[in-house]
């Protein structure tokens, strides 16, 4: 009998987190996406990557003005004070953070909210009935895909994070329409506070990612304590931290199997050298590089002392974990 596999489960980003209240006073980080991810919202001008910005179309405008207003909206609605505190708008997404300052009524959650928006938006995209036609097969097509993708802020510093993040979303888009092949080669990468020097292959944009968190576990776990460790990491995967890790130990591979399975954002640091004219990253690190989830930093150069090692020593072992610290920004149960 065959055994077949099961596809990789893609996550599609838009779970809600288990056990929170989306009536409860809080900022939210909202990401939404248009529906086939048209670029209607605007186009990407600029020269070079620092001029980089989005020219709204009409249509971007409108989705900025519906999202600024919505915090008046719902506090006359309620009575609850809500603000608006950041966005972006991008050619085929857009980024708000949103300050719910008292607990909402329990008939007028956060879903709610962005609800109400998302089908002001379409309204809008209606009204315009030749530039509809024009972009979209259906008649009353939904502007935005189903649901939203929102992160909630829970640590010290974070909202700033998120603040840069979304600033810094047209210098990324000028960067990949413009350098879009995924596995060239990144000599002298510098990345991490302590500003270390990799040979980078793959999403070199994982390392400003909002919420990055080293992965390490013990060697000597239980098959049970491995699971545990794996259901941990893959938790905060699943709400968008990059994984960093030179995922060596037995229970660090089981998070990296897991994490890659669901084309989860991740980055391996590897203990050979890239820097080689021929050499790459191999098996699934070259894979996860070309479906742009992964990022591989090569801390050593090819041929050194490190890289000439016929197994890797616990002094190695340590240093590509501080590599891997030096890069992260968050802890779990690191909050305020």
């Amino acid at each position: 009998m065959i055994k077949m596999e099961k596809a990789p489960v893609k996550h599609n980003r838009l779970r809600r987190m288990e056990k929170h209240d989306y009536t409860s006073a809080c900022i939210y980080l909202i990401t939404v996406t248009t529906t086939d991810r048209k670029r209607v919202l605007g186009s990407l001008v600029g020269d070079t990557p620092n001029t980089a910005a989005i020219e709204p179309t009409a249509l971007g405008e409108y989705v900025v003005e519906a999202f600024r207003r919505i915090a008046s909206e719902t506090s006359k609605k309620t009575g609850c004070r809500v603000q608006v505190l950041h966005y972006q708008i991008m050619p085929d997404h857009f980024h708000g953070i949103l300050y719910v300052r008292d607990t909402l009524p329990a008939d007028y959650a956060l879903g709610k909210i962005i609800a109400a928006w998302k089908s002001a938006c379409s309204h809008a995209l209606w009204d315009d009935s030749s530039f509809c036609a024009q972009n979209f097969s259906s008649e009353k097509p939904a502007l935005f895909s189903r649901g939203f993708n929102d992160r909630i802020l829970f640590r010290k510093g974070q909202l700033q994070t998120w603040i840069k993040y979304l600033d810094d979303n047209p210098r990324r888009l000028w960067l990949k329409k413009h350098f879009p092949d995924r596995l060239r080669k990144v000599y002298d990468f510098v990345a991490g506070k302590k500003g270390h020097q990799y040979t980078a292959v793959g999403n070199t944009f994982l390392v400003t990612w909002p919420e990055r968190l080293q992965v390490r576990c013990h060697r000597n776990l239980t098959e049970e304590q491995i699971q545990e460790e794996v259901e941990k990491y893959m938790k905060e995967a699943r709400r968008g931290t990059v994984l960093i890790s030179p995922f060596i130990s037995t229970a660090e591979k089981a998070v990296y199997d897991a994490c890659y399975n669901e084309k989860l954002p991740m980055i391996h640091i590897v203990n050979r050298g890239l820097d080689g004219k021929f050499i790459y990253p191999s098996g699934r690190d070259l894979t996860g590089c070309s479906d742009g989830f992964m990022l591989v930093l090569a801390p050593y150069a090819d041929y050194s002392a490190e890289t000439a090692a016929k197994r890797i020593t616990r002094a190695q072992c340590l240093n590509l974990n501080d590599f891997a610290a030096d890069l992260a920004n968050v802890k779990l149960n690191d909050e305020d």
